[in-house]
């Protein structure tokens, strides 16, 4: 009984281990607009941010609202940056995200709200 303890002990520890091994988190930050920040909807407005892919990242999606998203695979040279689409007066949630190859979302992200006059 102790050997079968002990096993699922070390078995438990290595699970830990590795799964913290494999816990390099990617990392996105919005740079501008700030989060909050009062947009000019007639204007030509970028997106700036930076990002650090996770390793099962490939590129972004960019959502505005619930929009399509933008793709962006040019994120070699960062910061990086976009032009925004006009955006109608209102309030708005910027998200970049992160994708695989698959276009499945990682779940690392960067999220700010702006509000367009």
């Amino acid at each position: 009984m102790k050997l079968l303890a002990r096993f699922q002990f070390f078995i438990a520890a290595l699970s830990v281990l590795a799964s913290s091994a494999y816990a390099v988190d990617g990392n996105i930050t919005i740079t501008s607009p700030a989060n909050g920040a009062i947009l000019q909807s007639n204007a030509l407005n970028k997106l700036d941010f930076n990002v650090k892919l996770s390793p099962t990242g490939n590129h972004l999606h960019i959502y505005i609202d619930d929009q399509n998203p933008i793709i962006d695979r040019d994120i070699g040279h960062c910061p990086c940056s976009i032009d925004l689409p006009k955006l109608a007066p209102g309030k708005h949630v910027i998200a970049v995200k992160e994708a695989t190859a698959s276009h499945a979302l990682t779940g690392v992200e960067g999220t700010v709200t702006v509000v367009s006059q």
